[in-house]
């Protein structure tokens, strides 16, 4: 298997909201971890989206939405609520697969079960999201996070 290596510059301190929500959200027993890609395509702006209704509406008892970004880039409250999931929900926007990726290079013994959010809607997306209303860009959230929460939280 290739990979890439990549250097990431440390920064001192950390976010207090991020480690505020990483706290209050580190239960027992530990939640569902909900992983997103955060891709500024139209694909990603669909598993975000889906992302936060699962883990901020529609499942909110049972998951917690991590912060790509602070659990990627810093060993804190947002990776230890990844390392200590009882299971982590990858809802990507397409094959590429980022956030399970990028998570992996930080937690390499980690298996997401990954949703492949543009294979759960009829429609194929353009690039740009300013060529898909927020009314599709809804619907299909909806959909996809529907279909996560029945077949991956709530069986």
């Amino acid at each position: 298997m290739e990979y890439e290596t990549i250097r990431i510059r440390k920064i001192e301190g950390t976010c207090g909201l991020c480690e505020e929500y990483s706290e209050k959200n580190s239960t027992v027993p530990p939640k569902i971890a909900i992983l997103s890609c955060e891709g500024a395509c139209a694909r990603g702006e669909v598993s975000r989206r889906a992302a936060n209704l699962v883990a901020h509406s529609l499942a909110k008892e049972e998951t917690v939405r991590i912060c790509l970004g602070g659990a990627f880039t810093k060993n804190t409250g947002q990776r230890s609520l990844v390392r200590r999931a009882e299971k982590c929900l990858a809802i990507e926007g397409c094959f590429v697969s980022c956030a399970t990726r990028m998570m992996q290079g930080v937690l390499p013994d980690l298996i997401p079960e990954v949703i492949l959010a543009d294979t759960l809607y009829d429609e194929p997306l353009p690039f740009g999201i300013d060529e898909v209303s927020d009314e599709t860009f809804s619907a299909y959230a909806r959909q996809v996070a529907e279909e996560v929460v029945a077949k991956y939280i709530k069986k």
